[in-house]
């Protein structure tokens, strides 16, 4: 059984999708918009899902709140459901959940990271980023500063960016300093033999 749980943020209402509490695994995020749109959103995408309270989602939901406030926040990467992603999708997916609060990093940097050259491949498994703002693929961009894409749109990119106190330069791209070409330990630890081993499918 799928359910949705929808969460009111200072900018909007955002989604959850999950299997009925949290440690059964987060299916899927949808960024925020109004209320009516974040219903027709889930209808649209996940029809069977049912609504539940976000009670049964422990901290999650406050931590949206929290974050979209402006607050720091690192969401918990087990609670993501990443059978719905495809292998490569997760390797790049890992990658860019290290990427720190109020940095960015290059589609290249994050490639380099999963020891590929696949730019491409990495910006494409980004837009099919099932768990927006958890894994924040938000925080990339392309080697000339400029945004790139983003499933919310340019403008929510940059709004969550600045909300991360990221800051632009008169062009529009994003001051070097807000640039890291070190991606976070997490990642080679969430790729270590000893990690993989007692990997059981979902997080």
């Amino acid at each position: 059984m799928m359910y949705f749980t929808l969460v009111e943020t200072s900018f909007g209402h955002i989604g959850i999708i999950h299997k009925g509490a949290i440690s059964a695994g987060v299916v899927g995020i949808l960024l925020p918009r109004t209320l009516k749109e974040a219903y027709r959103a889930v209808k649209d995408q996940y029809p069977e899902a049912q609504p539940q309270s976000p009670d049964l989602l422990g901290s999650l939901p406050e931590m949206f709140v929290d974050y979209f406030d402006g607050n720091p926040v690192k969401f918990p990467f087990d609670v993501l459901d990443m059978s719905v992603c495809y292998p490569f999708q997760i390797e790049v997916l890992k990658a860019e959940w290290s990427i720190p609060y109020g940095k960015t990093a290059f589609y290249s940097s994050v490639a380099r990271k999963i020891n590929s050259t696949a730019f491409r491949a990495v910006g494409n498994a980004l837009a099919r980023n099932p768990f927006p703002i958890i894994i924040p693929c938000h925080r990339a961009i392309r080697s000339d500063r400029t945004l790139g894409g983003f499933q919310g749109g340019l403008e929510m990119k940059r709004k969550i960016l600045e909300t991360e106190g990221v800051e632009f330069d008169s062009s529009g791209r994003v001051k070097e300093e807000y640039i890291d070409s070190h991606l976070d330990p997490l990642y080679d630890y969430l790729t270590s033999s000893s990690y993989i081993n007692s990997f059981n499918g979902t997080f």
